[in-house]
C-alpha cells in the first residue's frame, strides 16, 4: 500500500466504517461531541485495538486539525505531558518526542514517533498518522519507559452541516515495562472514549 493510499483508507472510515473483527466497547457522548468506541484484542500483547467513530458538532474542520498538530498547546491543556517537542523533520513529516506521566506507582513513559499529515481536497478532509519510529536516537530517561510499539491516526472531515466535524481515530499503544495487560486494558477504557471531551475543551479555548 502506497502512503496516499494509507491516508485515503483511514478517511473512508469517515463515510464506511469498517468494524470487522472488531467488538463494540462504548459510546460517550455530551454536549457537542459524541464518540462510538470499538476494539480487537491482540493476543500477542494481550492488549486492544482501538477505532472510534464521533463528531465535534460545534467545531470546524480546521480549529479541530490546529488544535490536534499544535504540540505547543498540547502542553497546556493534556496535564499527562511532560515533555513535547520535534526533534526532525523530513520529507514533510515531523519526528517526535513525546514524555507522558503515569499515575503513581506507574513509571512514566516516552515515545518517539512520526508523524504525517495530508489534506485530501474535494471535500476537505485530514489525515494524521503518528507511528512509533526509532530513526533519531534520544538517551533514555531513568526511571521512564521507552515505548516502542504506538499509533495514533486520526481523520477529519467537515460534517453535512458545514459547522462541525467529522472524526476517526484509530489507537494502538503498548506501554511496555511489567504493567499486567488488565491494567492497561483497564486505563484504556476511561483514557480512550474521554478523547473528545477532552479535545473539545482544548479547540473551545483556542486562540
Amino acid at each position: 500500500m502506497s502512503d496516499e493510499d494509507e491516508f485515503t483508507k483511514y478517511l473512508s472510515e469517515l463515510e464506511a466504517p469498517n468494524t470487522e473483527g472488531y467488538e463494540f466497547f462504548t459510546r460517550n457522548e455530551g454536549d457537542g461531541y459524541n464518540i462510538e468506541i470499538y476494539r480487537q484484542y491482540e493476543k500477542d500483547s494481550g492488549l486492544y485495538r482501538y477505532k472510534g467513530y464521533g463528531e465535534l458538532t460545534t467545531i470546524d474542520l480546521q480549529r479541530a486539525k490546529d488544535v490536534y498538530c499544535d504540540l505547543e498547546y498540547r502542553k497546556k491543556w493534556d496535564s499527562y505531558c511532560n515533555d513535547l517537542r520535534v526533534l526532525s523533520e523530513r520529507d514533510g513529516d515531523q519526528i517526535i518526542y513525546w514524555r507522558v506521566a503515569y499515575p503513581w506507582p506507574m513509571s512514566h513513559r516516552d515515545y518517539i514517533f512520526r508523524r504525517s499529515s495530508r489534506l485530501i481536497e474535494g471535500p476537505d478532509r485530514w489525515s494524521i498518522i503518528g507511528r512509533s519510529d526509532n530513526s533519531e536516537s534520544v538517551d533514555l530517561v531513568k526511571s521512564v519507559v521507552r515505548v516502542e510499539q504506538y499509533e495514533q491516526t486520526i481523520a477529519f472531515q467537515r460534517n453535512e452541516s458545514g459547522n462541525g466535524t467529522k472524526v476517526f481515530m484509530y489507537y494502538f499503544d503498548n506501554p511496555g515495562g511489567s504493567l499486567p495487560s488488565w491494567l492497561v486494558n483497564w486505563a484504556a477504557k476511561t483514557g480512550v472514549p474521554q478523547f473528545m471531551t477532552t479535545l473539545k475543551k482544548a479547540c473551545e479555548k483556542y486562540a
